[in-house]
């Protein structure tokens, strides 16, 4: 093996191996960040002035929000189940913003991606919101993005990379899955809980985004470290677009035909999980690493499935580092 170790209430570093402990080459195994970095960090975040810059792109079903900062080649993040662009961690995506031109945004029917009068079809997949993706790649006018996707953002991610391989450079799936039969999907009690509500949810949801070691940490400064640019209002996410995007999961579980094209990608793919992710768990990469040829698995230890919010810097210094100049 090649391996190295979501809601709301969810520089270059050439010398990486003194950075973060990751050597970029085929052999690599663990990784190891830390010591966790939630909470008190002094560096950069894009929602603090000068302030990213928000808009607004037409895709084929309705509007499509965004938001946008940095400079370098364009990197496109998509986020995962019942979350908005506001999920990622403010001091995570301004460490990538250092080398890099970041597009966030927001899945159908969520924050900025809504539709007054309900247009958008009520049952939609994963390729759907691919198609949305791209429509943010096509309104932007960008030639070729990095690509990377979180929990069922890395779901829609794969399926951008299947059907739009042109504009995918490279692809980084942080906590997902592949499709089909080798998927394992969230266990039903996690979905519960993160669909859930109640006076103890924002406890339970801790509980099982993190490793017990870190979720005191992150219940202290979670909610301060999300993304929040000024005048952003993504929340409540629908409960039926929660629904929804539970069923398009399902159906990417059940997708043999992405899981056969994906056999044949010629995308280079950096696969992250972590060791202790309690809602997608680490098999799901050890089975993505063995679909796509051009890839590598990195796990990482003591790091739950919100593990850009355990550690934000070194992550992002990582990804950056895969992803190159």
């Amino acid at each position: 093996m090649k391996a190295v170790p979501l809601a709301r209430v969810l520089s270059s570093c050439l010398v990486i191996a003194a950075c973060v402990g990751f050597v970029p080459s085929a052999s690599a195994e663990n990784v190891s960040f830390g010591p966790d970095q939630l909470c008190g960090l002094h560096s950069a975040r894009p929602d603090q002035p000068p302030a990213a810059k928000q808009g607004t792109v037409q895709g084929r079903n309705g509007p499509i929000g965004y938001a946008r900062f940095g400079h370098g080649r364009p990197l496109l993040l998509i986020t995962g189940y019942r979350a908005t662009l506001g999920e990622w961690n403010a001091y995570f995506l301004g460490e990538l913003a250092k080398h890099r031109d970041v597009i966030v945004f927001d899945n159908r029917g969520i924050g900025a991606s809504t539709i007054v009068d309900g247009r958008y079809s009520p049952d939609y997949s994963i390729r759907d919101m691919a198609a949305d993706a791209a429509d943010v790649i096509a309104g932007l006018k960008l030639s070729q993005v990095d690509v990377v996707g979180w929990s069922m953002g890395g779901m829609i991610a794969q399926q951008l990379a299947l059907d739009a391989r042109d504009k995918v450079a490279s692809l980084t799936l942080i906590a997902t899955a592949p499709p089909g039969p080798d998927a394992v999907p969230t266990p039903p009690e996690v979905l519960s809980v993160l669909s859930g509500g109640g006076k103890d949810a924002f406890a339970r949801i801790m509980g099982v985004l993190f490793p017990a070691d870190a979720v005191a940490d992150a219940s202290r400064c979670f909610v301060g470290d999300m993304f929040a640019p000024p005048g952003y209002k993504g929340r409540p996410v629908p409960d039926a677009v929660a629904v929804q995007q539970d069923r398009a999961m399902q159906g990417w579980f059940a997708d043999h035909t992405a899981a056969a094209a994906l056999r044949r990608s010629p995308v280079r793919t950096l696969i992250i999980e972590g060791a202790d992710d309690a809602v997608l768990p680490d098999a799901n990469g050890r089975a993505l690493e063995q679909m796509i040829p051009r890839s590598r698995l990195d796990v990482v230890a003591d790091a739950g499935h919100a593990l850009m919010f355990q550690y934000p810097l070194e992550l992002a210094r990582h990804v950056d580092a895969f992803v190159g100049r």
